[in-house]
């Protein structure tokens, strides 16, 4: 390991400091609050927006079987187009921006209180 010469001239990184509010401007914290609740939506989002549009298709084919999406028990559902996959990923990420601007907003709302 180290001899004992060199253990003497180690710094010690035992002690945690942690960040103070005053290091980052506001718009940094804003910034990352804004990151952090966009990506963690993203799963859910893809998830309702996944399932929704498989409803809405089996909907709009007059509730015929064969459209019936997995949640409904379908062992065979209809196979997306590459198209139809690009809009399901745009819906998902959209509700993701939608939720983070909306969660910036109401921080602005609070912060002004």
């Amino acid at each position: 390991m180290f001899s004992q010469e060199n253990q003497g001239s180690q710094k010690s990184t035992d002690t945690y400091i942690p960040y103070e509010s005053s290091e980052f401007p506001p718009w940094a914290r804003d910034l990352r609050r804004f990151e952090i609740v966009f990506f963690g939506t993203i799963p859910f989002s893809f998830l309702y927006a996944s399932a929704g549009y498989s409803l809405y298709t089996y909907a709009s084919h007059d509730w015929d079987p064969s459209y019936a999406p997995p949640l409904l028990g379908n062992k065979t559902p209809p196979i997306l187009t590459n198209s139809q996959k690009v809009q399901i990923i745009g819906i998902s990420l959209g509700i993701s921006t939608a939720a983070a601007v909306l969660d910036f907003f109401i921080g602005i709302i609070k912060n002004d209180e």
